[in-house]
């Protein structure tokens, strides 16, 4: 079972720029945030022109994270919104790394772009309230 993994370098600056702007205390409640807003989006976060990216682990360059300083005790919750996106089950190994990695970087960036659209942490955190 693989516990560690590590982003890339353009995720884990937009990891810092939200963490500061949003005063939360650690990178892990972005990455879960990030990790949500992904599940909710339609399709296989992995396509790229409708083939699949395979995750590279010797190819990031970002900050290494355990998997249980991500998901804690709710690693199944998460495991299973992630099938349920994909609409078939999943393996752990296809979880933990690739999928994790694949939510969060589509994730972080919705979540960057609506920070941006929303220009302070009050508007936004409103937004995500009213986020349907």
């Amino acid at each position: 079972m693989i516990v560690r993994f590590k982003t890339n370098v353009d995720v884990e600056v937009m990891l810092n720029k939200l963490q500061e702007s949003l005063q939360v205390s650690t990178k892990a409640a972005i990455i879960r945030l990030a990790i949500a807003y992904s599940v909710n989006m339609e399709g296989d976060p992995r396509l790229v022109n409708g083939v699949v990216k395979e995750f590279n682990a010797h190819s990031q360059n970002g900050a290494e994270y355990n998997r249980f300083t991500i998901f804690g005790n709710d690693e199944a919750v998460y495991k299973t919104l992630m099938a349920k996106n994909l609409g078939r089950q999943i393996t752990d190994e296809e979880f933990f790394p690739a999928l994790t990695n694949a939510h969060l970087e589509r994730g972080i960036k919705e979540l960057n772009a609506d920070f941006r659209l929303a220009r302070n942490k009050d508007r936004f955190l409103l937004q995500l309230l009213n986020r349907k």
